[in-house]
C-alpha cells in the first residue's frame, strides 16, 4: 500500500545546449581582459598581412631639363713636356720648289714653310677627287634606281639603232645596185674604145716596126763608117777613148731598138700602143743622140798622111745622111703619138669618169657594209642596256658600286698624304733659325739628323695626353682646353691643341692617340714632367635643352626615348633626337621642352 504522504513519481527535465555565438559571447563574458587583447592582435595581424600585399608605389629619380650651352670636352691626364728646337724635314726626296721663309721669320702653327715639286702628286689628288666623285655618283645613280624616263629614253635609243640599221641595209642595196650599172657601163664603154682605135692601133705597130727599123739600119750605117782603116787609124792615134765610148753607146743603141722592136707584138689596146711607141721613140732618140756624138768625134779628128781632110767630109756626110733619116723616123714617131692621143682623149676622159664613178659606188658600199657591221653592234648594247634598266638595279651591284667608292675614298686618302708629304707645315709658333733649303736643289737624305729647317718654339713647354680611339675623332688642331696640374690646383692653365698624331701609340697595352697641345700663356712655375687633368673643348652648342645622358634609353624598337614624369604621376616615353654629347654626362635632346621633369631612374 502506498503512503498517502508520498510525492508523486515525476518524468525528468532534459537541458538545453546554447549555440555557438551564444558560448563565445559567455566565453569573451567571462574572460574579457584576455578576450579583447587576442581581438586587437588579430586585427593587427590583418592589418600586416593587408600591408604586405598591397602593391608597392615605384620610386623615380628625376632632373629637370634645363636650357642653355652645352659644352663637349674630351678629358685625359696631360703631363708637361718640352719641344722648343724643333727639327723639321720632308719625309721623301725631291727638288725644292719653294722655300717660304728665312732665318729669323717668325711663323704661326699650321704656316707653311717649304714646298717641293709636287705637279704630279697635285694631278693624282684631282684624278683621284674625280675617281671619289664618279664613284659616288655611280653609287646613288644605282641607288636611286632607273627612272621611267630612261627606260623610255633607252626605248628610243634601241628603235633608232634599229631604223639606222635598216637604213644602212637599204644603202648597201642602193650601192650593189648603183656598182653593177657603172660596172656594165664601164665594160661597154672600153669595148667602144677598143673597137674605135683599133685602127689607130694597128697604124701604131707598123709605125714602130717602120722607125725602129729605120733607126736600126742607121745605127748600123756607123758600122760601115768605122770600117775605114783611115777613119780608124786617126781615132785610134787621137781619139781613142771616145771612139771606145762611141761602140760602147752604138751596141747599147742597136740592142735597145731591138728589145723594142720584138715587144711590138705585146700591143693589146691603145695604152699598150701609146706606151710602145713612147719606148720605141726613147730607142729611136738614142740613135740620134749616138749619131751626133759620132759626127762630134769625125768633126774633130786631125788631118794626118793617111786620113785627108777630103775624107773626113766623105765620113761627116754619111753620118750627117743617117741623122737625117733619124730625125725624119723621131717626127714621124711623135705624130703616130700625138694622133693616137688625140683620138683617145675623149675615151680616156669617159673611162676615168666612169673608173671614178665605180670608185665611188665601191666606197659607197663598203661604208655600208661598215655602217650595218656598227650599227648591229650598236643595237645589241642598246637592247642590253635596255634590259638592265628595266631588270633594275641588283643589291650585288649596289655593294660592287659602294666598293668602288670605298677605293676611291682610299685612293684619295692616300693621293693626299703624299701631297701632304711634299709640304712642311710649322707645327707651332716659333722662330726660324736656319734653313738648310735652296730653291731647284735635289733634296737628299742628309738632312735626317740635322733637318732641313729648324725653329725655337715660342711655347717651350707643351702638354701631351693620349686619348682613346672612341673620343678622338672629337679632337681637332686649333680647338681649346685646359688642363688642372696636381701641383697647382686651384689654377687652370689654357691651352691650345697644336697637334694630333695621324697613328696610335700603345700605352699600358691599350692602342690611344697623342694629342699635344701648347700654353696661351707661359708660367715659370711650369716644369717638366709635371701632370694633372687635362681637358679638350671639341664642340659647343648654344641655347639647347639638355638632360642627363642616363635618362636617354631605348624603347623595344630600338628607338631613343626620354621618360617624362606628368604631374599627375603617370609616365610618358617619348621619342627624342640625341645631339651632342656634353661635361657632366649632358646630351642635348630635341623633343624636350625646357621645364619637363625627365625619369633618370626608376628604383621599384
Amino acid at each position: 500500500m502506498e503512503n498517502e504522504y508520498s510525492t508523486p513519481e515525476t518524468e525528468p527535465v532534459q537541458e538545453q545546449k546554447p549555440g555557438f555565438l551564444k558560448r563565445t559571447w559567455l566565453t569573451l563574458k567571462k574572460h574579457k581582459k584576455k578576450s579583447i587583447a587576442g581581438l586587437i592582435v588579430i586585427i593587427l595581424l590583418w592589418l600586416l598581412i593587408a600591408g604586405l600585399k598591397k602593391p608597392k608605389e615605384p620610386e623615380y629619380l628625376t632632373e629637370e631639363a634645363t636650357r642653355g650651352d652645352l659644352v663637349q670636352v674630351v678629358e685625359a691626364v696631360g703631363e708637361i713636356i718640352s719641344e722648343r728646337d724643333l727639327k723639321l724635314q720632308f719625309p721623301i726626296t725631291g727638288v725644292i720648289q719653294t722655300v717660304l721663309v728665312d732665318e729669323g721669320d717668325v711663323v704661326e702653327a699650321g704656316q707653311e714653310l717649304a714646298k717641293l715639286r709636287s705637279s704630279g702628286l697635285s694631278a693624282d689628288v684631282k684624278s683621284a677627287q674625280a675617281q671619289v666623285a664618279a664613284a659616288r655618283a655611280e653609287v646613288n645613280k644605282l641607288v636611286e634606281g632607273t627612272r621611267p624616263e630612261e627606260i623610255v629614253i633607252a626605248q628610243t635609243q634601241v628603235y633608232n639603232k634599229r631604223a639606222s640599221l635598216q637604213a644602212a641595209r637599204e644603202s648597201l642595196k642602193t650601192a650593189e645596185r648603183d656598182l653593177r650599172k657603172s660596172e656594165d657601163k664601164l665594160f661597154i664603154l672600153r669595148n667602144e674604145t677598143r673597137t674605135s682605135l683599133e685602127g689607130f692601133v694597128r697604124t701604131a705597130k707598123s709605125d714602130i716596126s717602120q722607125h725602129t727599123s729605120t733607126a736600126l739600119t742607121s745605127a748600123q750605117a756607123l758600122d760601115g763608117v768605122f770600117e775605114d782603116l783611115d777613119l780608124l787609124d786617126a781615132m785610134i792615134k787621137h781619139e781613142p777613148h771616145e771612139y771606145r765610148r762611141a761602140l760602147g753607146n752604138i751596141d747599147a743603141a742597136q740592142n735597145k731598138i731591138r728589145s723594142v722592136t720584138g715587144r711590138s707584138s705585146l700591143i693589146i689596146d691603145y695604152r699598150d700602143a701609146i706606151s710602145h711607141l713612147e719606148d720605141a721613140r726613147d730607142a729611136v732618140a738614142d740613135v740620134s743622140i749616138v749619131l751626133n756624138e759620132v759626127y762630134g768625134l769625125v768633126s774633130s779628128l786631125e788631118i794626118t798622111p793617111s786620113f785627108s781632110s777630103s775624107d773626113r767630109e766623105d765620113s761627116k756626110t754619111a753620118v750627117a745622111k743617117e741623122r737625117t733619116n733619124i730625125q725624119l723616123a723621131l717626127s714621124a714617131l711623135d705624130t703616130s703619138i700625138k694622133n693616137l692621143r688625140d683620138a683617145s682623149a675623149s675615151f680616156d676622159t669617159k673611162i676615168a669618169a666612169e673608173e671614178a664613178s665605180v670608185a665611188a659606188t665601191l666606197g659607197k658600199k663598203d661604208r655600208a657594209v661598215a655602217d650595218i657591221q656598227t650599227f648591229q653592234t650598236s643595237l645589241r648594247m642598246e637592247e642590253a642596256n635596255l634590259s638592265l634598266k628595266q631588270a633594275g638595279s641588283r643589291p650585288t651591284d649596289i655593294a660592287a658600286a659602294r666598293a668602288q667608292l670605298n677605293q676611291a675614298y682610299a685612293q684619295l686618302q692616300r693621293a693626299e698624304e703624299r701631297f701632304a708629304d711634299t709640304i712642311i707645315v710649322a707645327p707651332i709658333n716659333g722662330t726660324i733659325t736656319q734653313v738648310n733649303l735652296k730653291e731647284g736643289e735635289l733634296l737628299s737624305t742628309s738632312f735626317a739628323s740635322e733637318g732641313a729647317i729648324t725653329m725655337l718654339g715660342t711655347t717651350p713647354y707643351r702638354i701631351e695626353m693620349f686619348v682613346s680611339e672612341i673620343d678622338i675623332p672629337k679632337v681637332a688642331v686649333s680647338q681649346t682646353g685646359a688642363v688642372s696640374l696636381d701641383a697647382f690646383p686651384d689654377q687652370d692653365f689654357l691651352l691650345n691643341v697644336t697637334e694630333v698624331d695621324p697613328a696610335a701609340t700603345e700605352v699600358d697595352g691599350v692602342s690611344k692617340y697623342r694629342v699635344k697641345l701648347d700654353f696661351s700663356n707661359q708660367n715659370e712655375r711650369l716644369k717638366i714632367g709635371m701632370t694633372g687633368d687635362a681637358e679638350v673643348y671639341t664642340d659647343f652648342r648654344e641655347d639647347v635643352v639638355i638632360v642627363p645622358g642616363r635618362a636617354v634609353v631605348r624603347n623595344d624598337k630600338g628607338q631613343e626615348i626620354v621618360r617624362i614624369l606628368q604631374e599627375d604621376g603617370q609616365v610618358e616615353e617619348r621619342r627624342v633626337e640625341v645631339g651632342m654629347d656634353g661635361d657632366g654626362g649632358n646630351v642635348e635632346v630635341v623633343g624636350v621642352k625646357e621645364g619637363e621633369v625627365v625619369v633618370v631612374l626608376i628604383k621599384d
